[in-house]
Formats: C-alpha cells, structure tokens, sequence
C-alpha cells in the first residue's frame, strides 16, 4: 500500500484535533513535518509525533518535498500555502474555506488546472452520519418531491478569537456559512439559480459577521433558507426538508440522534375532489375533510457508521485516481455563493 508523505500546516484546532489525528491512524498516510508560528506547538508536536517542525511554512515544502500538503492555517493565507504547493508540484488538501474571497478562489483553480496537481477542499458537513442517512432518505422518496430545505447552526457566542476579524477572513458566513452551503448542495444535488441574504454582527467582539440569514432557489426548484446565528437566545429546530408528501426533521434524544418522518399516501389526493364554485361546500374552511388521511410517522435512528471518513476518500483521490468526494466545482459554487451573499446584503470584508 502506497503511503502518502504527508506535512500540514497550521497546528491550531482543525489541525490538531482533526487532521493529524486523521492522518496518524490511517494505514495510507505518513506524517513527516508540520509547521506553525508558535514555538511551544511545534515543540508539542516534536514530543508527540517524532516529526521535522518548521516555524516557515514556504521553508517546510521545500525541505520535505511531501506527496501531500495539508493546509490548515487561517483562511487569509490559504490561496498563498496552496498556490505555492501545487506550484512547485505537490498535490493539497485545503481546509474549509477555500479562500477570503471568490477571486482568491478562482486563483487556486487557476493554478490546479494548469499544473495538473489535485486539489480537494475540506468540507466535512456532508460526510457526516446525519448527512449520509438524510441523503439516503431523501432520495427513497418517501416523503416525495423535495421543495423546501431548511437548516440552522445558532448558538450565543461573545467571539473573540481571530475568527471574529475581516483581516483575517473571518465570519461566519465563512465558516458556518461554508459548511451549511456545501451541505445544501450536496443534498439538493444543484447548484443555485437565485441568492439573497441578509448579514449582520451582533454579539461577536471582533467586526466580522454572526449573523447570516440565506435565501436560495437551487437550479431543480428546490428552495433553500440557511440561517448562521451566533446570537440565538432561544433554540429551535436546525434541521427540516419537506416533500410534497410529508417532511423530516432532525433531533437528539437519549438513544442519540434521530429524524422524525411524517409521510402519507400520495393516493389520498385522489378522494378529495376539487371544487371550483364561489361556495364553500358545508361553510367549512381549509383543513376540514381536506388533509391526508393515511399519515405515518416514523423515528429514524441515526448510526454513526453512515458517516464518511474523509482521509479514506483523500486516499481514493489522490492515490487510487476515484472522482474527488467533494468536486471542486462545488467548493466554487460555495464560494459563488458566499460572494453572491455578501453583494446582496452590502456586507464588506474589508
């Protein structure tokens, strides 16, 4: 078996608690140099994993000459780490966001298509179990066609790290965001005809976005409403399709997760007749004698092996030569979105 010499760079959360981990349990891949500006973490590492630390990222690509370059580093260096890897002919794994913006974006595209060297973006909310299992169900048809989508990530969070700043690409339209959007695209199976949004900063400390609020009408009709709220006093539900013959919706429970399936019998449409006079039949409003009879409801019991593991499709992609779990074609069309998000509301990363 092929193992991949692997550095990543960027110790902080996503990397350390992520993707090394990843990488030192899977069979395919060999951890041989990370970097990062902080001296104690590349110490940490040191003492953790035997492996070269560099304090330069440039510095470590050139000495490791790796098969892999891991990116994890904050998003507003992401376009300079991986255009400089795939230039000098290593192939990337690029955290979540792509970039800052779409023209930062557009420019690692740029130079993966012209030095032939394989790029994924990291994008795990679709290989979650939850988002496997709803694929699954939602391609069954049991709840018919899809038209409405929503979904929510809401907290209250007084955010004070660099997530919090423009400088730095922060925001969570950019972080939620980007998560919640590339999930939609991967269940809706489209990408979006229409956007609008509405953008704003409420609790965080720093001056880059809490609350976002997405509208969208994907290219099959589905229609979509993603809200990124780090201002929620209040919960409610984060999770809801509906078809035209019933809905899902997500929840926890003692047992774990779980989804709630209310479906009918599309056949009861044909035993109520439609009556076009001024009158209503009896002086009865809508509802009465007019709802589904056959209703059903089902708790759907979410198992942790439906979830993907990401390193094993990195495994497939840049080693076995399979089709990339997420498509760079849809990490583009996140940030498509994303910048379609931020011209609507007026929002500036600057």
């Amino acid at each position: 078996m092929k193992k991949l010499r692997t550095v990543v760079s960027g110790l902080g959360r996503i990397g350390w608690q992520f993707h090394i981990p990843s990488i030192n349990s899977n069979a395919g891949f060999e951890l041989v140099g990370v970097s990062d500006p902080i001296e104690e973490r590349l110490q940490e590492a040191k003492e953790a994993f035997g492996v070269n630390c560099y304090a330069d990222y440039f510095e470590m690509v050139d000495a490791e000459k790796p098969d892999l370059v891991v990116i994890c580093s904050p998003t507003h260096v992401h376009a300079a780490q991986a255009i400089y890897a795939m230039e000098n002919g290593f192939d990337v794994f690029l955290d979540k966001p792509m970039a800052r913006d779409l023209d930062e974006a557009k420019r690692i595209a740029d130079v993966c298509e012209r030095t032939g060297k394989k790029l994924m973006v990291y994008q795990p909310s679709r290989a979650t179990a939850v988002a496997q299992s709803l694929k699954t169900l939602m391609d069954s048809g049991i709840i018919g066609d899809i038209f409405l989508i929503k979904v929510a990530s809401i907290s209250y969070v007084f955010r004070n790290d660099w997530q919090a700043f423009k400088k730095y690409g922060g925001g969570m339209l950019s972080n939620y965001g980007a998560h919640e959007i590339d999930r939609i695209l991967y269940l809706a199976g489209a990408g979006a005809k229409k956007v609008s949004a509405a953008m704003a900063r409420i609790a965080s400390l720093g001056d880059a976005d809490d609350f976002v609020k997405i509208l969208m009408e994907m290219e099959n009709g589905i229609n979509v409403d993603i809200e990124v709220n780090m201002a929620a006093s209040i919960d409610f539900p984060q999770l809801l399709v509906y078809g035209t013959n019933g809905a899902v919706s997500f929840h926890w429970g003692d047992e774990g997760p779980y989804f709630n399936v209310r479906h009918f019998d599309p056949k009861d449409r044909e035993t109520i007749p439609l009556n076009d006079s001024l009158a209503a039949p009896g002086r009865k409003y809508m509802g009465e004698g007019m709802s589904p009879k056959s209703w059903k409801e089902d708790m759907q019991h979410i198992s942790d092996d439906k979830a993907v593991n990401f390193y094993d499709k990195c495994y497939d992609f840049y080693v076995l030569g399979k089709e990339a779990f997420v498509p760079l074609s849809d990490t583009l069309e996140v940030m498509r979105i994303m910048n379609e998000c931020r011209k609507y509301s007026g929002w500036s990363q600057e």
